[in-house]
């Protein structure tokens, strides 16, 4: 794995738990306000995997648990053996992820090796062409949503008023359905993208009220 770095200690990125973040180098994707722009490209890693291992092997009695996130981390071919190096620390493993790799995702759950995943929905499946900037199958992307929720998870969208209107947000609604958890988030001006976001958190709040039956939070 290309290791480009770590948050020693997060309360916020696992939920109910200390969690240590490991950051992936590179991404799949180009997504126009993404905020770890610098982790897209394909590049060597500044940590070898011996020395994240040993990183976290250091604060396994500090910590809950560890955040893979990225960059896309579904990339890296090493990433299920990461993940059993991890679980003989006995620590718990949430991964964030765009979805891409269905595969690699069934096999991490099928092997017991990740406790909760966070996977991102950019937009419609026919709006996300717009959004990620890449040529990409929305079939895998589907493929992967049904795999997610056979383990406790998340979906996030990141919205933007530029880029995702009111409805477009129903239609992923319904892709999520009523039984996960489902978190909005504003998307921040980038150096690469300063359009203004007309959203804000009051905005967000006036359009979740008419969705008690989902579980819909606005994420900080």
């Amino acid at each position: 794995m290309e290791i480009a770095g770590f948050t020693p200690f997060s309360t916020i990125d696992y939920e109910g738990f200390l969690s240590t973040v490991i950051y992936t180098q590179g991404c799949n994707w180009n997504c126009i306000f993404c905020h770890n722009y610098h982790l897209i490209p394909r590049k060597k890693g500044n940590f070898s995997l011996e020395d994240t291992i040993n990183f976290i092997e250091k604060r396994k009695t500090l910590i809950d648990g560890i955040v893979i996130s990225g960059g896309e981390p579904t990339l890296h071919n090493d990433l299920l053996e990461f993940c059993k190096e991890v679980k003989k620390l006995k620590l718990l493993i949430k991964l964030d992820t765009n979805g891409t790799n269905p595969n690699l995702l069934n096999s991490l759950i099928q092997e017991r090796l990740i406790d909760y995943i966070a996977m991102d929905i950019k937009a419609p499946f026919e709006k996300y062409k717009k959004i990620i900037r890449a040529k990409f199958s929305v079939e895998k992307i589907k493929k992967s949503i049904k795999i997610v929720k056979t383990i406790p998870h998340e979906f996030r969208t990141t919205v933007h008023s530029a880029l995702l209107n009111f409805k477009d947000l129903e239609n992923v609604l319904q892709i999520v359905g009523k039984t996960s958890k489902y978190y909005i988030q504003l998307a921040n001006p980038t150096e690469r993208y300063d359009v203004p976001n007309q959203y804000t958190k009051d905005s967000l709040k006036e359009f979740i009220k008419k969705y008690n039956e989902f579980s819909i939070k606005i994420r900080a």
